[in-house]
């Protein structure tokens, strides 16, 4: 058991912390990141960062599946692990070099349509009809 608790924070709490990156991207509350350049080290058309790590934490909380099979000695566990590493690596090296339109929220589809893209910080990454955070109606 103290072994799973042990495995549990290691996994959780990175898992969770980026699935709260995810989220509050996905959501809109966190727009910034947006027009932001893509540097060397990603592999896709725009900046999709933000929401690339929330996915990567929902395959990490994933992983406690598998590794709950495996710390309580369950027959199949090494077959858990093996669907794991395929449908879960397969889908993170997927989305590491391209990011499928319908998984983009809704507010960044309309911020491009607007024009937006990476490296243009003019265009503004709320509607007309939305009011940023913080601003009154």
């Amino acid at each position: 058991m103290n072994d799973y608790f042990v495995m549990a924070l290691l996994l959780g709490v990175p898992g969770l912390g980026a699935v709260g990156t995810g989220a509050v991207a996905w959501s809109g509350r966190w727009r910034s990141w947006a027009p932001n350049y893509v540097s060397w080290r990603f592999h896709t058309k725009r900046n999709y960062l933000p929401l690339q790590a929330g996915f990567a934490g929902l395959i990490i909380l994933c992983a406690m599946v598998p590794l709950t099979a495996t710390l309580e000695h369950w027959e199949h566990a090494g077959n858990l692990w093996t669907a794991f590493a395929l449908v879960a690596m397969t889908a993170a090296i997927v989305t590491r070099f391209w990011w499928p339109h319908w998984l983009t929220p809704r507010w960044h589809k309309d911020w491009i349509r607007r024009g937006g893209d990476k490296g243009r910080y003019d265009v503004p990454l709320w509607g007309p009809d939305e009011n940023p955070r913080g601003s009154k109606a």
